[in-house]
């Protein structure tokens, strides 16, 4: 495809359509006044719309009557290309006749303009449509790239959840719910989190998000552990745990490399998910704010919900009893100032938790 014409950001495109050579050349000397028309000519019917796909002007100025066309059939032409869809389409014609108007108006035309008028009218007029012409434009540009960014999203999405089903064909407690809630109740710890901190509303938003795939991706690691390990229903022993502990280092290595702003949340969370504030923790016995927040955050987010939900070695455990433990342990196992935030926000995160329940695992 030949490509359009190139433009400033202040340029525009005009293509006079008119088997006048006079009349192409009139509307260059009322154009001249303006430095950023670019005009160009065209006087025959038969090439006119194959001109105006390879020029893609802003505005195409189109003679009705025309010895090789019908210059309202062009109209139509020229509304019915895709690549033309946002060119602003004006009629420059010497009738005076309300039907042809009309009919003009009807194919798609923007304006119509008796030949020629003022100069003043003649320029503003063609201004004023190179300016449609160039915001239509963009709108559909924009709406084009914002129609590739979600399904590019709902792509990764579906990938992402495809990653958590291969480690829930490993692990059994890995599932896609339970992934949801760990990413639900992270995304409102963070949020009260952030707010507290005075952090800009753009900022939030784009964490957000960042925080909510990579919880959803923080067991990911578990892939890489033994079917023997990760399916036992009785307690680990001393060489079994060590080996399940793996999974953090695993998990981060899978987001190693930092090929997107994904993958540094990502590995950050898969590493340290299982690090405690007082720094017993594993893989590195980080201690508190060495911790990275979203590995936190996350800490606490996945112990409170596999608390209230039902595994094969436990029961769900009662609210009371969970709000007693995390008390207990802040600033011990959890950063105390998200413990509070979590206490002081439970009846959210239950409705998170109820949004994506399992009947199989959660409590009542």
């Amino acid at each position: 495809m030949t490509e359009p014409t190139k433009q400033t950001a202040e340029s525009y495109v005009v293509l006079a359509v008119d088997d006048q050579p006079m009349i192409i050349e009139a509307v260059r000397r009322l154009l001249v006044s303006d430095t950023n028309a670019q005009v160009h000519g065209c006087s025959k019917a038969v090439d006119a719309l194959a001109q105006a796909i390879k020029l893609r002007p802003d505005v195409i100025l189109q003679d009705l009557i025309m010895p090789d066309g019908d210059g309202l059939n062009l109209v139509s032409a020229y509304r019915s290309h895709p690549v033309l869809a946002e060119t602003s389409v004006v009629v420059l014609s010497s009738k005076d006749d309300a039907q042809i108007k009309a009919d003009a108006f009807a194919r798609g035309a923007a304006d119509y303009i008796e030949k020629l008028p003022p100069l003043i009218e003649f320029v503003a007029r063609v201004q004023h449509h190179a300016r449609a012409s160039r915001a239509q434009k963009q709108l559909v540009a924009t709406a084009v790239a914002i129609a590739r960014s979600e399904e590019q999203a709902e792509w990764a999405e579906t990938l992402i959840f495809r990653m958590v089903e291969m480690a829930r064909l490993r692990d059994p407690t890995e599932t896609a719910v339970h992934v949801k809630r760990v990413a639900g109740i992270s995304k409102i710890l963070y949020n009260e989190w952030a707010h507290k901190h005075i952090l800009a509303e753009a900022e939030i938003e784009s964490q957000q998000e960042l925080l909510r795939i990579a919880a959803i991706l923080h067991d990911v690691g578990k892939v890489g552990i033994a079917d023997a390990i990760l399916k036992k229903t009785g307690k680990l022993d001393s060489v079994e745990l060590s080996e399940m502990e793996r999974h953090a280092e695993i998990g981060e290595s899978v987001f190693s490399g930092s090929r997107s702003v994904l993958d540094d949340p990502a590995a950050e969370v898969a590493l340290c998910h299982h690090e405690k504030w007082d720094g017993t923790g594993y893989p590195n016995k980080l201690r508190g704010e060495n911790i990275p927040l979203f590995g936190r955050i996350v800490a606490v987010a996945d112990v409170y919900d596999a608390l209230r939900s039902r595994r094969s070695y436990k029961e769900p455990w009662p609210r009371e009893r969970i709000e007693k433990f995390f008390a207990d342990e802040a600033g011990k196992h959890f950063d105390p100032e998200l413990t509070e935030i979590l206490l002081s926000n439970l009846d959210k995160i239950e409705s998170v938790c109820l949004e994506f329940s399992d009947v199989e695992n959660d409590s009542k």
